[in-house]
């Protein structure tokens, strides 16, 4: 059997594609969210007629997903295996149990969105759904459908991920959920672009600053320490510290370098970071990069976040000049 839409006009209201709510915890309409982690666990014991409707109802969100998960497309037979599949069996409990409902998600998301446009940031129109999937990434975009992995967010620990290292789970918090969407959805929009000499350590970290506060502009109640991935005594530590680690970085000669290993050694999740001979956390890189775009802004009023994350800002040879960045 394959799908095709169908009516709309029945009197049975189906919960398992969510759409939008008002909800004014975030004063930011909600954004509709396809609830298609639900709609696997329940498919197997849903009758034919309810099963297609349901399909009907976000059938964008359904064909991305099984693009992804399956690789064909949309058909009963497939659906029925898949809320068979040992992904739904092993997570789908966990996922109810963590996010009983899909309110704060669509809340989270609608201020994201709400933030970023009124910052002046152009985001594409798109659909979301709320997916459960073995993939080892948070967020997917497939086609103009953005998938959340919501068992990608049931806490550091989760058993799921015990054969992951601490630094990784640590980001499998649910807390961590709604920055994980504001970046996918501006560095999907807005990605680093570079050319290889162009493509320095110093370009990277500007750039994850620019990302970062983004991030601070469009999570609701964000911190400073949460957007760059930090408990606050790591990130006290590392405001203590700053002179030292930019002296650091600036004598390692490394501001400058090409090499993609130095701009993921130190941008990347990873356990910690070496310069010269000290241990910093990781993605330390985001954090002075943050440091000097805020210098920026101070000696730049004006500057947007469509123009920090321009390349035109982070490639620029003069940014970190006109930044009068002083480490503290």
């Amino acid at each position: 059997m394959r799908f095709s839409f169908v009516s709309l006009h029945i009197a049975i209201f189906l919960t398992l594609c969510v759409t939008g709510c008002s909800n004014d915890r975030h004063h930011a309409a909600a954004e509709p969210v396809a609830d298609l982690s639900s709609l696997m666990r329940d498919y197997r014991a849903m009758p034919d007629s309810l099963r297609q409707d349901a399909v009907s109802r976000c059938l964008p969100e359904v064909t991305a997903f099984m693009k992804v998960v399956s690789g064909d497309t949309v058909s009963d037979s497939l659906l029925e295996a898949w809320s068979a599949s040992p992904v739904v069996l092993r997570f789908t409990a966990a996922v109810d149990s963590v996010f009983p409902s899909q309110e704060f998600l669509q809340a989270d998301l609608g201020y994201i969105l709400s933030a970023a446009r009124d910052e002046g940031l152009d985001l594409p129109h798109r659909r979301y759904a709320a997916v459960t999937y073995g993939r080892p990434e948070a967020v997917l975009f497939v086609d103009s459908v953005m998938l959340v992995a919501l068992n990608h967010f049931l806490g550091s620990d989760f058993p799921g991920y015990g054969h992951w290292p601490l630094y990784r789970r640590q980001e499998k918090r649910p807390e961590n959920l709604p920055y994980a969407l504001s970046e996918a959805i501006i560095a999907t929009r807005y990605p680093y672009e570079a050319s290889p000499g162009q493509a320095t350590l110093l370009s990277r970290m500007l750039y994850e600053g620019a990302l970062a506060k983004a991030k601070l502009a469009t999570v609701p109640d964000a911190t400073v320490n949460a957007v760059l991935g930090y408990d606050k005594d790591e990130y006290a530590m590392l405001v203590e510290r700053e002179g030292e680690l930019w002296r650091q970085l600036v004598s390692s000669g490394l501001l400058y370098d090409t090499s993609h290993l130095s701009s993921e050694r130190f941008n990347a999740p990873s356990p910690a970071v070496n310069v010269l001979a000290s241990a910093w956390p990781a993605r330390v890189g985001r954090f002075v990069g943050v440091q000097i775009v805020d210098s920026y802004l101070e000696h730049n009023p004006g500057t947007t976040l469509a123009q920090l994350l321009s390349p035109d800002f982070y490639n620029s040879p003069q940014a970190l000049e006109r930044s009068a960045y002083k480490a503290r």
